[in-house]
């Protein structure tokens, strides 16, 4: 499913965070990871000076050395967890060179991460909510925002500022988070959500670790039906609304028991009535202190394909707290470009 891992550093410790994640993913899907830096030149708006080429290439080789670093750490973890669950005995890092890679480029960041995701064919971008600019009262930073906005990939967002200290730390996904809508376009993210369950599952048998099955969690939201007139209701419109209500209840009920007995994996289900979707999938995932993971499709029933997410999924990555993962059912050819796009190609600009 996610052959190519796409992690995109910046030599900060905070967009170091999404490393461990994109390790869980290679181990579960045995993905190849590729490691990109872009440098990216002070514009002349704030610093009117040309570039000193002695310092550029200073910054160039600086950037050199910690992404080797970053690679041949990964590598001797992956390798080390290979002599685990295969017994190899004596293996060499030479070994893992094919499964870790990196790649630093010059330009603006957030132009050249989507253009490299594409040209590369990665099928998944791990990316953390924060980089060397620091945590802000902002829950994404402006490059993380601009990728997730115009990549049109399944992607990995990091929540940095909700990380233990030790960024290096493995990651375990206990209890994942699923919310459907009942709709075909949502069930895009049941394969993706079913494969980790699995392979966390997996990994921990033949590391002989005695945690339980990685569980996941179904959870429909029922909104109660918008009524365009203000309350009360009349008797006639409550009495309609209650027995709306009692068929959506039984009929998504009954749409969860399918998926439940389809997954094959330790999975409960969940129905809420909400008037909020968004609310309610955010509260839940915050209630539920044991979530690890929460995956959702970009679009639901009534996502529109000019926008690269539906309001559900929108609103969960700009306001939710636990890493999410995001299964993109667009591609970016379907997708009509907005006016900005068309001006700054009409201007010749990226």
């Amino acid at each position: 499913m996610f052959t190519r891992i796409l992690i995109p550093l910046d030599g900060s410790l905070l967009a170091e965070r999404a490393i461990p994640h994109a390790m869980q993913f290679a181990k579960i899907f045995g993905s190849n990871i590729i490691l990109l830096r872009v440098l990216n030149p002070i514009s002349f708006h704030e610093n009117p000076d040309a570039v000193d080429p002695l310092k550029w290439q200073i910054r160039k080789a600086e950037a050199d050395i910690y992404m080797k670093g970053i690679k041949d750490r990964l590598c001797k973890d992956l390798v080390s967890d290979e002599q685990v669950t295969n017994n190899l005995k004596n293996a060499d890092i030479d070994e893992c060179k094919p499964r870790v890679e990196y790649c630093i480029l010059e330009g603006k960041t957030a132009e050249n991460i989507i253009n490299y995701a594409h040209s590369e064919n990665i099928d998944l971008v791990v990316i953390s909510t924060h980089g060397s600019s620091g945590l802000s009262r902002w829950n994404i930073s402006s490059v993380t925002q601009k990728v997730i906005n115009l990549v049109y990939l399944p992607i990995l967002l990091v929540r940095s500022y909700n990380q233990n200290a030790d960024e290096k730390r493995s990651v375990r996904y206990q209890r994942i988070l699923l919310p459907i809508d009942s709709s075909r376009r949502a069930e895009c993210s049941l394969s993706a959500g079913l494969a980790l369950a699995r392979g966390e599952t997996r990994i921990r048998s033949i590391m002989r670790e005695n945690s339980t099955n990685t569980k996941l969690i179904l959870a429909a939201v029922i909104k109660p039906p918008e009524v365009p007139i203000p309350e009360p209701y009349p008797a006639k419109i409550e009495k309609l609304s209650e027995q709306l209500m009692q068929v959506s209840r039984l009929s998504v009920n009954n749409y969860l028991k399918e998926m439940k007995e389809r997954m094959q994996v330790d999975c409960e289900s969940l129905v809420i009535e909400n008037t909020s979707v968004s609310s309610a999938i955010q509260e839940l995932a915050d209630k539920d202190e044991g979530i690890d993971l929460v995956v959702l499709c970009a679009h639901g029933y009534t996502g529109r394909a000019t926008w690269p997410y539906g309001t559900v999924t929108r609103n969960y990555l700009e306001h939710g707290t636990k890493t999410v993962l995001v299964i993109q059912d667009l591609p970016r050819s379907k997708v009509m470009p907005s006016a900005a796009e068309l001006a700054c190609e009409k201007s010749g600009g990226l």
